[in-house]
């Protein structure tokens, strides 16, 4: 699984939805480039500081970052 940079519009959109997050919106996908969901087929994201992100490449929880 690795992690896709959301645009700008997208960002600000999930920003007002959860404004108690701070850092950057990524987008999760599957290694094959389809974009990772859950069960009832919902997209999921995460939201992460420079710190996290570094620990979460650096423990293998993601394989890379596109911007």
């Amino acid at each position: 699984m690795y992690l896709k940079k959301v645009d700008s519009q997208k960002a600000k959109m999930l920003v007002d939805i959860m404004p108690f997050a701070s850092g950057t919106w990524y987008r999760k996908m599957n290694s094959n480039g389809t974009v990772a969901t859950n069960l009832n087929g919902k997209a999921l994201y995460t939201c992460m500081n420079q710190e996290d992100l570094q620990d979460s490449l650096k423990n293998k929880e993601f394989t890379r970052v596109e911007f």
